[in-house]
């Protein structure tokens, strides 16, 4: 048997340890998305508190969107080293089937999975039901707002599908990988342009330096993954999912088809973040502590 990675131990005890509530006609547990769903709104509320004893305006959308920063960057930090141990362990084939790796793998494509879901239904609620709610209208969005919440949602179906179908995983970890890759970069760059705007954090010249070197290596990095990653990851498994035998055994049509708007939406939605960090590398840093544009 292959040994598991360090760094995967944590997350197949967690998984292992935590009671299984399955989806109805699924063996899909959701207990452990949704006791990591309770924990990220703990921690986005302690995050609010801390701001708020720090000079951050209380009830306001920036301390809401700050602290949501905060517990976005923890998301991020903590699923990449998993989603490569996971990806780094096994040969990559989008369609490859759950069932055939070793059940360490197993559990730790679920726990993965479920980690991620846990926080779509967590930023799903917090973000844009109870943050968004007006007393006697109920939750007010945006159309930016509608559009996360249906990133969320069909991010969500995507790895519990390919949870319940025992295959397809990989070219859903794929991308959570390069998606989340530059988010420990992109969560500080949002949370510092949000801080630089506030009266309390005013006269800070190391977090100007700070957020304008740090805007120039998110933007980078943001590039490669966007520019490069992605649209390889994607153009793989479109072609390994639909156009190969191997492919459609694994996966049936009728569910890859409907996972392809989902791969190749999330691609063209970042067209105008790739356009921000162009303009952010053109320019280089700037040390007035304004950003080039909102992210």
């Amino acid at each position: 048997m292959e040994q598991m990675p360090f760094i995967l131990r944590p997350w197949v005890s967690a998984y292992r340890a935590t009671p299984k509530i399955y989806i109805p006609g699924t063996d899909v547990d959701i207990n452990f998305s949704l006791r990591f769903a309770i924990f990220f709104s703990i921690l986005r509320l302690t995050f609010r508190y801390i701001l708020y004893s720090l000079g951050w305006p209380r009830g306001d959308l920036d301390t809401y969107f700050a602290s949501a920063c905060i517990a976005s960057f923890c998301h991020s930090s903590m699923i990449v080293p998993g989603l490569a141990g996971v990806l780094f362990s096994q040969k990559y084939v989008p369609s490859g089937k759950l069932e055939t790796s070793p059940t360490w793998y197993q559990d730790a494509t679920h726990a993965l999975m479920g980690f991620c879901t846990g926080y779509m239904i967590y930023d799903s609620i917090m973000g844009y039901v109870v943050e968004t709610w007006q007393p006697g209208v109920g939750p007010v969005l945006t159309a930016d707002d509608w559009s996360y919440l249906a990133h969320h949602i069909l991010t969500s179906l995507y790895m519990i599908s390919a949870r319940w179908n025992k295959a397809g995983h990989m070219s859903a970890m794929i991308l959570m990988f390069i998606g989340e890759f530059s988010a420990p970069l992109m969560n500080p760059h949002l949370f510092m342009e949000k801080a630089l705007e506030q009266e309390c954090c005013k006269g800070l010249s190391w977090l100007t330096t700070l957020f304008a070197y740090n805007e120039q290596v998110f933007s980078a990095l943001y590039l490669i993954c966007r520019t490069l990653g992605s649209p390889v990851a994607i153009v793989y498994g479109t072609y390994q999912l639909l156009f190969t035998k191997k492919g459609r055994e694994d996966v049936p049509l009728w569910l890859s088809i409907p996972w392809m708007p989902m791969c190749w939406g999330v691609q063209f939605g970042s067209i105008p973040w790739i356009m921000t960090c162009i303009e952010n590398l053109k320019h280089g840093p700037v040390l007035n502590g304004v950003g080039h544009g909102e992210l």
